[in-house]
């Protein structure tokens, strides 16, 4: 059998080891003063480093050490710094670009393999980014600037696969951050077109999370999080002044958060808490429209639409002057809101709960409570200052009705199982009151014209009420037991 003798073997790794490094290349130009270049390349066939320099006071650093990796970085202006760095990487490629003055910019991807690839671009004076990529998998990290005092950050650490994260910024004094951690095809987007924006990001423990945010204006904020997740999507758009979004989506499975606000001053603040499979869509057209939302439990979904100034959803066990929000398993709730200043205030505790609730007009205000299994509620509002007070407890309860005029009422009362309750008013200060106990009641009351006023009560089984009111002033009592 063939064998080296020690000298032979020692003098094979070192030639091998020297065509490992055959196909590294730097090439540095400076130009100006103090500045400072500096590359490492180790083990590194096909890399290439690249740095250009002019003007005064530059420093740039390249470090590439295992791997097929690219480094290119180009500054023009004062006091740029640019640093690159890819430990073991396999099809990476790292480009900066600062142009202005007081640029900063900091790019690393740690164990690599596959296509990882940032690219960061800053043009204007006090620019600052930063993106760091760690055990990825063909993860792309970048980074558009042109403005002034800018700021960015990418961060999408542990396992990774396929991730990607892209920041744009015009305007000034816009700040962005994203982050993937324990991702799985994970994509986080982030626009900012404007003055003072803020929007943050991050994706928590992985697995198909999507994460967008576009805003266009001044003084805009949002902050998404997406904790737990399995599956889990967040789109927000904001067009305006002022406006401000909280998206949790806490521990997780299928989530989906749609937030989209137009107009000035206008809040949206949505949980999911310990969720599985919820769904949230919100959106707010006008000015100073707040919604507040808490959601936990199993299959809930919530739909919240506000058009017009100062309405309010208050859907949150912890935020807002009135509790509410969905609790329990396979909640289903619809607010829509036209006009000004109308108030939606529901909670849902218990099974299956749906309930659909629109508001047109001004000053319309809906409370709604359900409790137990599966009940429903649907009405509509149209005019000013109508209420609605719904009280659902039992089993498979039923209300349906429909307000339209000035400052008409109606009151729903309803527990045991299987009751019904259909109401209709048109016209202004008309009042209605159903109650209804035990099992299978059915009411109908309609209402047209002025201070009419209607109250049913029903208990015991298979009940049977109507009422009719048309004119002024009639008055209606109802009692069956």
């Amino acid at each position: 059998m063939f064998k080296l003798t020690p000298l032979t073997a020692a003098v094979l790794v070192i030639v091998s080891a020297q065509a490992m490094a055959d196909d590294s290349v730097s090439t540095q130009d400076q130009v100006g003063t103090a500045n400072v270049a500096d590359v490492k390349q180790t083990l590194a066939p096909f890399s290439t480093a690249t740095q250009q320099q002019l003007g005064q006071g530059n420093d740039a650093a390249a470090k590439q050490d295992t791997a097929t990796s690219t480094i290119e970085q180009n500054q023009v202006g004062e006091y740029n710094a640019g640093y690159a760095e890819q430990l073991f990487e396999d099809n990476s490629k790292i480009t900066q670009q600062q142009t202005g003055s007081f640029n900063t910019s900091h790019a690393s991807q740690s164990m690599g393999a596959g296509s990882g690839e940032v690219l960061q671009q800053q043009q204007g004076s006090g620019n600052f980014s930063f993106v760091y990529q760690d055990s990825q998998d063909g993860t792309t990290g970048q980074t558009f600037q042109f403005g002034d005092s800018n700021e960015a950050y990418i961060e999408q650490i542990q396992p990774g696969i396929a991730n990607t994260a892209v920041i744009i910024q015009y305007g000034t004094t816009n700040y962005a951050t994203a982050e993937q951690i324990n991702h799985m095809g994970g994509q986080i987007d982030i626009n900012q077109t404007g003055t003072s924006n803020y929007a943050y990001g991050d994706q928590r423990n992985g697995d198909g999370g999507n994460l967008t945010i576009n805003q266009l204006g001044e003084g805009n904020g949002t902050e998404i999080w997406q904790d737990g997740q399995v599956g889990s999507e967040a789109t927000v758009d904001q067009i305006g002044l002022s406006n401000e979004t909280v998206v949790d989506q806490s521990f997780g499975e299928n989530n989906t958060a749609h937030v989209f606000q137009v107009g000035d001053l206008n809040a949206i603040y949505a949980d999911q808490f310990q969720s599985t499979g919820s769904t949230i869509a919100l959106y707010q057209t006008g000015t100073g429209n707040t919604h507040f939302t808490y959601q936990t439990g199993e299959g809930h979904s919530l739909t919240a639409t506000s058009v017009g100034s100062d309405n309010k959803v208050y859907a949150s066990n912890w935020k807002g002057p009135q509790k509410g929000g969905q609790f329990g398993s396979n909640q289903s709730a619809t607010v829509t809101q036209t006009g000004n200043a109308n108030i939606a205030n529901f909670t849902q505790d218990g099974v299956g709960h749906i309930m659909t609730t629109h508001q047109t007009g001004t000053g319309n205000k809906t409370t709604v409570s359900q409790a137990e299994n599966y009940n429903e509620l649907y009405f509509d509002q149209n005019g000013s200052d109508n209420v609605l007070i719904a009280d659902q407890r039992g089993t498979t309860n039923l209300a349906q009705g429909s307000s339209n005029g000035m400052g008409n009422s109606t009151a729903f009362d309803q527990s045991g199982s299987d009751n019904q309750a259909y109401t209709t008013q048109w016209g202004n200060d008309n009042q209605i009151t159903v109650k209804q106990a035990d099992t299978m009641n059915v009411a109908y009351v309609t209402q047209g014209g002025s201070g009419n006023i209607a109250n049913v009560d029903q208990s015991g089984m298979t009940q049977m009420a109507t009422v009719q009111q048309v004119g002024t002033d009639n008055r209606a009592t109802v009692l069956q037991q």
